[in-house]
């Protein structure tokens, strides 16, 4: 149908409702959103959930690598003063005072971080991932698999607390990218 042809069977005031109608829906349309691309294939969940997965992921593989240093100066710059590591079979909290000079002292030769998650809680981003990672030990290298709960400040961008636990029996990662690296 051409345009002659909408005008008689449907008048101009029709044409210029629908015009009108059409530019209403593009104006609404947010302007970020429009410049939004799409995840990458093969990755599910959303944008917003892609970024946080990509700051904290940044931020654990900076505390790793620093821990790998022995960067006592870097380290301590991404712990909140009142930081605290729960690890098992420990019963009670560990003080960053304890827990720091056993990091440094036993150095991680590799430190993976893997299946990274978050979520938000107003200003609290609770961050769950595997820790793959190899230590010596008594002059041997021992692998070491962790799995951690780390609860971070999202303004200050410092780490509250750790939890770790070793996994007792199978653990199986993914091999298919989810968005939670």
């Amino acid at each position: 149908m051409n345009k002659r042809e909408f005008s008689a069977r449907f008048g101009d005031r029709t044409q210029h409702a629908l015009l009108v109608g059409l530019l209403a829906l593009v104006t609404s349309i947010p302007p970020g959103a429009l410049a939004q691309g799409g995840l990458p294939p093969g990755v599910r969940g959303s944008a917003a959930a892609t970024r946080s997965v990509a700051t904290y992921l940044d931020l654990e593989r900076s505390l790793v690598e620093s821990l790998r240093a022995g960067d006592r100066a870097a380290v301590l710059g991404m712990l909140a003063d009142d930081f605290e590591v729960y690890a098992t079979p420990e019963a009670d909290a560990i003080p960053v005072a304890e827990w720091l000079p056993d990091e440094l002292r036993n150095k991680r030769l590799t430190g993976v971080v893997k299946a990274l998650s978050v979520r938000e809680f107003d200003d609290l981003a609770v961050v769950t991932f595997v820790l793959d990672g190899r230590r010596r030990t008594k002059g041997k290298a021992a692998a070491r698999l962790f799995y951690v709960v780390d609860i971070w400040r999202q303004s200050k961008q410092r780490l509250l607390a750790r939890y770790l636990a070793q996994p007792s029996g199978l653990f199986r990662l993914t091999s298919k990218p989810s968005g939670r690296e």
